[in-house]
């Protein structure tokens, strides 16, 4: 250990580890010696390695090394085995090393590059003067001799060519014994001509010490007065990877700091990165306001509700899914969560996955405007308290690439650890088929707030409001609470999901009365109604806005996202019904970034259900036999429109049982058709059916010779006992 004894000193050793792991921290905003380029930085430090230069290791954004020999005090001597001789014997078996030992296992093990890589002897200010001055000027002439000059020429006075003539002795002497042979001078100008003299007076209150806290205090800390227990901390530290030989990245540096709670900025080459993501997710949550209250005309409702409260509580401690049915509450949860964070001072980076489509990392990277992938953004986004990765509807992922993605991102951010909860909202079909999503989020569910059904999975369930929640809005929006008041029970229930109560919210500001609503008694039904208000309406127009929503979200179902070009949308002789349906906002006008304006040329449906809802009546075939055709042609089309699929089949249920059956037995026939499509019309019965004669077409076809439908029947029982009793299938 080049560094201990009397001449060394550990604490000199662990205080210059120390200045480097301030530079590291630093990054940008510390300039390096040893002529870097300006744009390099140092990323990695480790002590004590098994390297003939041992003391320090740091490793560079160039994938350049710096080999540090660190000496507090020191002086020339051609002598063998002085503490100066030492200094050139490591340096060229530094240079043989890299030369010849090559090891898959270390990226150090190279040839030494004088352009990335350094040797360099670190003395304190009690080195004597040949040695902080005329070693330094040497070597710095040394480098700039030209192929053929005489090495003679690295010294220009009497003091210099003394300092020279002791370190070709030591030199030389290191080479014969390392390699067997005498050096060229070439050997010899190759060895040297990354070997630098860096000077710093690292004793309390020196100048190398008082410029190290400076660095803390301007480019590195969230509080300039922590600098001193900053600095203490950092020298512990490297007498603590002295001893254990190991090292830390800037990461693993600032994580130090913020154990010991010391806050720490950002690196400066992230900074620009977290602003754009703190920027992008202030607005998004800001967009996505409306899912956490209902608006009828000017009344606003806000209802308070418990599991969100029971939400933030979970999040604090760990990574937690959201699941629930459709129109639960899901996204207004997330909002409710994240936007009280925001306004608490937190660090929340909020994704809704429909305004994404996420397609690669680096896909999600240029949406979101970021230099780095957003995990490596979230893994060097420092803090003392838990950060938040808020991921709005998994489900709206309508492809499996997109999925992919996300699921991808998800576990690279659960690897990160450390402070970093990840917050995502699925709808339970979905979480039940997604064998990923569980194992990610294996856990303990809520105690209060749970679906038993995922017991293994740690999750909040946000059920149907409760009397005490909808009672909360008679007060705020009587118009709506009238409704509630008059509903029989079954619409009643029917109120009880969120997003059933704005769909019936936004019929009673389109002036439908009361009356024609208390009839209603599903969801399916409450969508019908407001088709009929918003699409259908009485003008002759219907065809016209229908064509316009076929042909948006035709286009949506063949590109895999939730949005469409409005070029390939609308022309001169729709412009009128299409300009109603914005006006209207039955669709909008995509809006790519948070930040930004609408973008005029794409168009969305403002939530995904008005989208499955539109496929089931615009897109997908309405007998059986072409539906069967359809989705025998393009199976995989069942993972973008599956709930659409679902709406297709629980209209049939209720219109026409029979010819619900005939679909039922023929998807399930379909060889290539996804599993979870062959789910969907055992769910429907698991949900819709109320008597046992509802199953009469399915015992007839478990008794029926014919063993293709007798077949179909035995896998749809099974489905069924699956969807009723989840783990049976």
């Amino acid at each position: 250990m080049s560094g201990s004894g009397a001449s060394g000193g550990l604490g000199f050793q662990h205080r210059a580890a120390a200045w480097l792991a301030v530079r590291a921290l630093a990054e940008t905003n510390a300039a390096l010696p040893w002529a870097l380029p300006a744009a390099v930085t140092l990323d990695l430090l480790r002590c004590e390695q098994n390297q003939p230069i041992d003391d320090i290791l740091v490793g560079t954004s160039a994938g350049g090394f710096i080999y540090c020999q660190s000496k507090r005090s020191l002086s020339v001597s051609a002598e063998q085995d002085s503490e100066f001789d030492s200094v050139f014997d490591q340096f060229v078996r530094q240079f043989i090393a890299c030369r010849d030992r090559v090891s898959a296992g270390r990226s150090w093990a190279r040839p030494a590059d004088p352009a990335r890589d350094r040797f360099v002897l670190i003395v304190g200010p009690t080195a004597t003067a040949p040695v902080r001055i005329h070693l330094a000027a040497v070597l710095e002439r040394m480098r700039g001799l030209a192929q053929g000059q005489p090495l003679a020429d690295s010294a220009v006075n009497e003091e210099e060519r003394r300092v020279l003539d002791a370190v070709l002795g030591c030199t030389r002497r290191a080479w014969q014994t390392a390699a067997g042979t005498a050096p060229t001078d070439d050997e010899i100008r190759q060895v040297l001509s990354p070997a630098w003299v860096t000077v710093l007076d690292l004793d309390d209150g020196g100048a190398a010490e008082l410029e190290a806290k400076t660095l803390l205090r301007t480019g590195v800390l969230a509080r300039p007065t922590d600098a001193d227990a900053a600095w203490t901390s950092l020298v512990s530290l490297c007498q603590d990877l002295a001893t254990n030989k190991s090292g830390r990245d800037r990461r693993q540096l600032q994580s130090r700091l913020t154990d010991a709670t010391i806050g720490v900025l950002a690196a400066r080459s992230y900074r620009d990165d977290l602003d754009r993501l703190k920027a992008y997710s202030a607005t998004t949550v800001q967009l996505l306001a409306d899912l956490s209250r209902v608006r009828v005309g000017a009344a606003e409702a806000k209802i308070r509700r418990p599991a969100l409260d029971e939400l933030r509580r979970l999040s604090l401690q760990d990574s937690i899914l959201v699941c629930g049915e459709s129109g639960a509450g899901k996204s207004g949860a997330l909002h409710g969560l994240a936007d009280g964070l925001i306004q608490g001072g937190g660090d929340v980076v909020f994704l809704a996955v429909d305004r994404l489509a996420a397609e690669s990392m680096g896909n999600l990277r240029q949406e979101l405007n970021l230099t780095r992938d957003l995990a490596d953004v979230l893994a060097n986004w420092p803090g003392t308290e838990p950060g938040f990765l808020v991921v709005d509807a998994l489900d709206a992922a309508r492809g499996s690439v997109a999925a992919r993605t996300l699921l991808d991102l998800i576990a690279l951010v659960r690897q990160i650890g450390g402070r970093w909860r990840v917050v995502a909202s699925i709808r339970k079909f979905d979480l039940r088929y997604s064998d990923g999503f569980q194992a990610l989020f294996a856990g303990m569910p809520s105690p209060t707030f749970s679906d038993p059904e995922f017991a293994a999975v740690r999750h909040v369930n946000i059920p149907v409001l409760s009397d005490e929640e909808i009672a909360q809005i008679a007060g705020q929006a009587p118009a709506l609470g009238d409704l509630i008041a008059r509903a029989p029970d079954d619409l009643r229930q029917l109120l009880r999901i969120p997003f059933n109560l704005r769909l019936a919210a936004d019929l009673l500001t389109a002036g439908v009365g009361v009356p024609e609503l208390t009839p209603i008694r599903t969801q399916l039904q409450l969508l019908d109604r407001y088709w009929r208000a918003r699409i259908v309406r009485a003008d002759g127009q219907a065809d016209a806005r229908e064509a316009v929503l076929r042909a948006a979200s035709k286009q949506m179902v063949e590109t895999r996202q939730l949005r469409a070009e409005r070029a390939l949308v609308g022309d001169a002789t729709n412009s009128a019904a299409l300009t109603d349906l914005l006006s209207s906002q039955v669709l909008i006008e995509w809006q790519p970034s948070p930040g930004g304006a609408p973008e005029r040329g794409l168009l969305a449906y403002p939530h995904n259900v008005l989208f499955d809802y539109a496929c089931s009546r615009l897109i997908l075939p309405q007998t059986p036999d072409q539906l069967v055709q359809r989705l025998s042609a393009e199976p995989d089309l069942v993972l973008v429109i599956r709930p659409s699929l679902t709406m297709l089949l629980q209209r049939l249920w209720s219109n026409d049982r029979n010819r619900f059956w005939e679909v039922a037995f023929k998807l399930v026939s379909i060889t290539a058709l996804p599993e979870v499509g062959k789910l969907i019309a055992p769910t429907v019965v698991s949900g819709m059916a109320t008597d046992v004669s509802d199953l009469d077409p399915l015992y007839e076809a478990l008794a029926s010779a014919e063993n293709q439908r007798k077949e179909s029947a035995q896998q749809i029982l099974r489905h069924i006992v699956g969807a009723l009793l989840p783990g049976a299938s």
